[in-house]
């Protein structure tokens, strides 16, 4: 599966990481299997059933020690909306 490197907050005390942004730097796989790859073995068909997603090359803005603020306010007996913050929760 090919990569696309974003950045992110990760959070140690619940595990989670919160993705920011993505740069738009995309790392190759090389398998034939992935549409995103130069090496895609289905160049011509139009429907190959094969990966058209990027993974996350996970690079770390900041590290807290802390659980993130979701997690917090869901222990704190707040609201049910989990993913409320704009970003990724893992």
């Amino acid at each position: 599966m090919c990569n696309m490197e974003c950045f992110g907050d990760q959070y140690r005390g619940c595990g989670h990481y919160v993705r920011i942004y993505q740069t738009g730097i995309t790392y190759d796989c090389g398998r034939p299997n992935c549409k995103l790859s130069a090496s895609h073995m289905h160049k011509t068909a139009k429907n190959c059933g094969c990966n058209m997603e990027f993974s996350d090359h996970r690079r770390v803005r900041n590290l807290f020690q802390t659980k993130c603020d979701t997690c917090l306010e869901y222990e704190a007996g707040g609201s049910d909306e989990y993913g409320r913050r704009a970003g990724r929760h893992w």
